[in-house]
């Protein structure tokens, strides 16, 4: 398990552009996946079906998200979720079933255009935003 999230996370263009396109493939409702990497730097992205198929709610179980956790080797870096008609940060849901307290939750609102993306670490029910570098 890592001490703690890092300063900053660090996405390569490509790979943020990719996560925001998923969530606006399906903007009525909750999207949702994880991110992998090392010290602060996303690598990799998996999209993950939002089990709740909600447009106040995600989930991620089944085999795409057993998948996404084996590629994340069980530690992801971050967890990304949107928000279509939500807050453009954690929601009081999103705080109360924060369950990894070393990744880094990335909410997208989507009450904005272009999407709000931010980044938080979500720890025993506090919640402190993390700085956001998009590579390009």
């Amino acid at each position: 398990m890592r001490a703690m999230a890092p300063v900053v996370l660090t996405f390569p263009h490509p790979l943020y552009a990719e996560m925001v396109t998923h969530v606006l493939s399906n903007p009525a409702q909750e999207m949702c996946g994880l991110l992998a990497g090392r010290a602060g730097v996303v690598d990799r992205m998996w999209p993950v079906p939002n089990a709740l198929q909600s447009p106040v709610a995600y989930r991620m179980d089944g085999p795409e998200f057993a998948a996404a956790m084996i590629g994340c080797d069980f530690e992801p870096l971050g967890i990304f979720h949107s928000h279509p008609a939500g807050p453009t940060g954690p929601s009081p849901t999103d705080i109360a079933e924060a369950a990894y307290p070393d990744s880094i939750y990335v909410v997208i609102s989507l009450q904005t255009l272009p999407p709000s993306v931010r980044a938080f670490t979500i720890v025993e029910g506090q919640v402190e935003e993390v700085p956001m570098d998009i590579l390009t």
